[in-house]
Protein backbone atom coordinates (compact mmCIF):
# COMPACT_ATOMS: atom_id res chain seq x y z
CA UNK A 1 0.00 0.00 0.00
CA UNK A 2 1.28 3.49 -1.41
CA UNK A 3 1.43 6.39 1.71
CA UNK A 4 -0.05 9.14 1.29
CA UNK A 5 1.43 12.21 1.49
CA UNK A 6 -0.31 15.24 2.83
CA UNK A 7 0.08 18.69 1.01
CA UNK A 8 -0.08 22.13 3.03
CA UNK A 9 -3.23 23.80 1.30
CA UNK A 10 -2.47 25.60 -1.58
CA UNK A 11 -4.07 29.25 -2.53
CA UNK A 12 -4.54 31.28 -5.70
CA UNK A 13 -3.05 34.32 -5.73
CA UNK A 14 -2.05 36.99 -7.99
CA UNK A 15 1.54 38.45 -6.17
CA UNK A 16 4.73 40.10 -8.00
CA UNK A 17 7.83 38.40 -6.87
CA UNK A 18 11.81 38.80 -7.17
CA UNK A 19 13.95 36.09 -7.61
CA UNK A 20 17.68 35.98 -6.69
CA UNK A 21 19.46 33.14 -7.83
CA UNK A 22 23.69 34.26 -7.47
CA UNK A 23 23.94 37.56 -9.27
CA UNK A 24 21.07 37.00 -11.46
CA UNK A 25 17.72 38.54 -10.39
CA UNK A 26 13.83 38.14 -12.42
CA UNK A 27 10.89 39.37 -11.69
CA UNK A 28 7.51 37.43 -12.11
CA UNK A 29 4.14 37.01 -10.84
CA UNK A 30 3.15 33.50 -7.90
CA UNK A 31 0.13 32.47 -9.24
CA UNK A 32 -0.59 29.59 -6.39
CA UNK A 33 1.15 29.82 -2.52
CA UNK A 34 1.42 27.38 0.17
CA UNK A 35 3.84 27.40 3.59
CA UNK A 36 5.55 24.68 1.78
CA UNK A 37 6.23 26.60 -1.89
CA UNK A 38 4.98 28.58 -4.91
CA UNK A 39 4.16 28.14 -8.20
CA UNK A 40 5.83 30.73 -10.37
CA UNK A 41 4.94 32.63 -13.53
CA UNK A 42 8.36 33.83 -15.41
CA UNK A 43 9.64 34.97 -18.57
CA UNK A 44 13.02 32.45 -18.41
CA UNK A 45 12.28 28.76 -17.18
CA UNK A 46 14.32 28.30 -13.91
CA UNK A 47 17.56 26.08 -13.65
CA UNK A 48 16.28 22.70 -11.47
CA UNK A 49 17.47 22.27 -8.44
CA UNK A 50 18.99 25.95 -8.07
CA UNK A 51 19.43 27.63 -4.96
CA UNK A 52 18.22 31.26 -4.31
CA UNK A 53 16.31 33.49 -2.80
CA UNK A 54 12.15 34.92 -3.45
CA UNK A 55 11.34 38.62 -2.34
CA UNK A 56 7.54 38.47 -1.70
CA UNK A 57 5.61 41.85 -0.82
CA UNK A 58 1.88 42.48 -0.18
CA UNK A 59 1.08 46.62 1.04
CA UNK A 60 3.26 47.09 3.82
CA UNK A 61 4.92 43.79 3.97
CA UNK A 62 7.82 42.23 2.51
CA UNK A 63 9.59 39.22 3.41
CA UNK A 64 12.86 37.24 1.49
CA UNK A 65 13.31 33.23 1.61
CA UNK A 66 15.31 31.18 0.54
CA UNK A 67 13.62 28.68 -2.23
CA UNK A 68 14.83 25.89 -4.16
CA UNK A 69 13.46 25.14 -7.29
CA UNK A 70 11.21 22.36 -7.74
CA UNK A 71 10.23 22.28 -11.14
CA UNK A 72 11.01 23.73 -14.12
CA UNK A 73 8.44 24.12 -17.22
CA UNK A 74 7.51 25.52 -20.11
CA UNK A 75 4.21 27.02 -18.34
CA UNK A 76 5.06 27.52 -14.86
CA UNK A 77 8.11 27.00 -12.20
CA UNK A 78 7.96 25.97 -8.72
CA UNK A 79 10.28 26.52 -5.69
CA UNK A 80 9.98 24.90 -1.83
CA UNK A 81 10.91 27.21 0.89
CA UNK A 82 13.85 26.40 2.16
CA UNK A 83 13.06 28.01 5.63
CA UNK A 84 16.23 29.25 7.90
CA UNK A 85 14.45 30.10 11.14
CA UNK A 86 10.77 29.18 13.13
CA UNK A 87 10.63 33.20 12.74
CA UNK A 88 11.01 33.30 8.93
CA UNK A 89 8.24 30.61 8.74
CA UNK A 90 5.76 32.36 11.32
CA UNK A 91 6.46 35.60 8.66
CA UNK A 92 5.16 33.40 5.64
CA UNK A 93 2.57 32.28 7.07
CA UNK A 94 1.55 36.25 8.22
CA UNK A 95 1.66 37.00 4.82
CA UNK A 96 -0.33 34.05 3.63
CA UNK A 97 -3.18 35.36 6.18
CA UNK A 98 -3.30 38.41 4.63
CA UNK A 99 -3.34 37.66 1.12
CA UNK A 100 -6.33 34.95 2.06
CA UNK A 101 -7.66 37.17 4.68
CA UNK A 102 -11.02 39.11 3.82
CA UNK A 103 -10.85 41.39 1.13
CA UNK A 104 -9.90 44.97 1.49
CA UNK A 105 -9.24 47.73 -1.12
CA UNK A 106 -6.21 47.21 -3.55
CA UNK A 107 -3.50 44.49 -3.74
CA UNK A 108 -3.00 41.07 -4.92
CA UNK A 109 -6.59 39.47 -5.89
CA UNK A 110 -7.19 35.57 -4.00
CA UNK A 111 -8.69 33.80 -6.77
CA UNK A 112 -9.72 30.49 -4.83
Amino acid sequence: MRKFDYRAPRFLVDLPIRLTFGSSMQDGRCTEISIEGMKLELREPLCPDCCGTVRLSYKDFMIEVPVRVAHSGSSYDGVKFVYESDEQRDELIRLIALLTGPKQNSGPVLLR
